[in-house]
């Protein structure tokens, strides 16, 4: 019973330690989907997301092409620009983020987005 209890109590310890070495490493989480908001303050906004890429942006009852976006390098910003645009997504959480909208000609405006 004794070589069990020093077994459990080394197999124990191990995990504890993995525990603490990983503990504070954390995955980027994905922006993959469709986040949506603004639409209240008729500043309604729908970002397409994949492979950590805008693809997709509907504003003004079109989808304008997408000429650039990039991911910060901690994944918690995506910036990216449409023809007459532009926008920040910040990440607060899983489900949601801000955006800060830039058109030209327009003040900026910021406001909550959902994954939807």
């Amino acid at each position: 019973m004794t070589v069990l209890r020093r077994s459990f109590a080394l197999v124990l310890a191990g995990l504890v330690v993995v525990g603490v070495s990983t503990g504070g490493v954390q995955a980027a989480q994905s922006w993959d989907g469709t986040w949506a908001g603004g639409w209240e303050a008729g500043d309604g906004v729908q970002i397409i997301v994949a492979g950590e890429k805008v693809i997709g942006v509907f504003r003004g009852g079109d989808y304008p092409d997408v000429r650039r976006s990039q991911l910060s390098t901690d994944g918690r910003t995506l910036t990216f620009a449409w023809a007459g645009g532009e926008g920040v997504l910040q990440r607060i959480d899983e489900r949601d983020a801000t955006f800060t909208l830039n058109e030209r000609g327009k003040a900026e405006r910021k406001f909550p987005v959902h994954r939807e």
